[in-house]
């Protein structure tokens, strides 16, 4: 069994977060281009799941090490450091992600796909249909995550 250091998997995720760019998602849940507000909120919550997810994906992967591994992306990561109003908001929604996806891991991503909807509706009869096309985009991006964890 290969042993992978905190940095190698950190490393490794940083390029992934680096190239995300939620197009696709953003496009899917209707929130067009000119929402500049709407749209750097997503964006916003979207790279707190990614955070989130690679969290779960080492909690399967690197059962004993996840911890570790955890804290010291939170301590090194560029996006995380810094004492800014972004950073605080940013360390808030992972947090808050985090607590939303630990009692079912990985088997059910309902619970943040619910948060993530009720924040991202522009009414209330939308947070169903925007629920269930954020639980699939929460899938896919951990699995994208997931397979691409080392």
């Amino acid at each position: 069994m290969a042993h992978y250091t905190a940095d190698e998997v950190i490393r490794q995720f940083l390029g992934l977060y680096n190239c995300l760019d939620f197009k696709a998602e953003l496009e899917d849940i209707g929130i067009i281009r000119w929402q500049f507000l709407r749209r750097r909120k997503a964006v916003r919550e979207f790279r707190a799941v990614s955070i989130a997810l690679w969290g779960l994906a080492l909690q399967k992967s690197f059962p004993n090490d996840a911890g570790d591994f955890f804290a010291a992306l939170r301590d090194q990561a560029p996006m995380l450091g810094g004492s800014g109003k972004e950073t605080a908001r940013l360390h808030e929604r992972v947090n808050a992600y985090v607590e939303l996806l630990a009692p079912k891991k990985d088997a059910d991503f309902s619970p943040a796909a619910v948060h993530l909807a009720t924040l991202l509706a522009e009414r209330a009869e939308d947070v169903p249909r925007l629920r269930v096309k954020l639980s699939l985009s929460i899938r896919n991006l951990y699995v994208l995550i997931f397979d691409k964890l080392v």
